[in-house]
């Protein structure tokens, strides 16, 4: 049997529509994981959409452009809920438990977290209160195949699978030093995320490619939640100057982290995109 791309492609699009589809009101109660699931479902569509976008007859630009909506909305609850479990972790070194006021600076830190939460939650909520969300939902999952998406999957689909690695090879080694570095390694996580959709999507046959992209997106990501905590730990030194040592003492170990991070990331960019590419055929 002849796998086409749209037998690849179409389980795992209609996989993560229906996660996004059913996802609303998960998101409002804020359920146990519910934002992470609905921002992975959303972020893994946006990215198969665009990756593979010759299997479609329209080009869904304005699908995708709905998914990066509601993937935006949700992010910041969830960026807080991530660097808060990393500084709650942080908060037990002994570098932070040495600092003069440590535990009064815990319980600070922790406030400014459940309330920052709050009020992201609060302009979530109100960012989805309309009918949006109903006409992104009603357009997936996308239908309109092409003739393209007929066409045998290695003739295909798995060249398409290989475009984002090379863009993340080129990305990582052209990374520019100074001020212009952060926004350049935030882009290549992105293409990094793209080079792991593309082959997640392509199911068991790319498994080592996967868990291999995987890695570098979750390693990559420690140093874009470092830029996050930073934030928070720089409102908290304006807001709360007596606990300067613990504030600088979590900063201090978040810009550590984040550097060995981006380190390790880059390693492991160079690792994937040496292994390789990945191909689909039938059992």
């Amino acid at each position: 049997m002849i796998l086409s791309g749209r037998d690849v492609v179409e389980p795992y699009v209609r996989q993560h529509s229906a996660t996004v589809r059913g996802s609303l009101p998960l998101v409002l109660g804020d359920a146990p994981d519910a934002i992470h699931a609905a921002r992975v479902a959303t972020r893994r569509l946006r990215s198969v959409l665009k990756t593979y976008r010759p299997l479609w007859v329209s080009g869904h630009r304005t699908l995708r452009d709905e998914l990066r909506w509601y993937a935006s909305a949700l992010s910041r609850p969830r960026d807080l809920e991530v660097v808060g479990a990393w500084l709650e972790a942080l908060l037990d070194d002994s570098r932070v438990r040495a600092a003069e006021g440590a535990l009064a600076a815990a319980e600070e830190l922790r406030d400014r977290l459940r309330l920052d939460r709050e009020v992201t939650l609060v302009t979530m909520r109100d960012e989805l209160a309309g009918e949006r969300f109903a006409e992104l939902a009603a357009a997936l999952p996308p239908t309109d195949w092409s003739p393209a998406a007929e066409v045998p999957c290695d003739l295909l689909v798995s060249g398409l699978a290989a475009v984002p690695a090379r863009f993340a090879a080129a990305e990582a080694a052209a990374l520019p030093t100074g001020a212009d570095r952060p926004a350049a390694l935030h882009e290549l996580r992105k293409t990094t995320k793209a080079a792991r959709y593309a082959v997640d999507a392509l199911g068991a046959g790319a498994a080592e490619q996967a868990a291999a992209w995987k890695r570098v997106t979750e390693t990559l990501g420690v140093a874009q939640d470092g830029q996050v905590a930073q934030a928070v730990l720089a409102e908290l030194a304006l807001d709360a100057p007596a606990h300067r040592p613990v504030w600088d003492a979590l900063s201090t170990m978040v810009d550590e982290a984040a550097v060995a991070a981006e380190t390790a990331g880059l390693e492991l960019v160079r690792h994937a995109t040496t292994l390789s590419d990945a191909r689909v055929t039938a059992d």
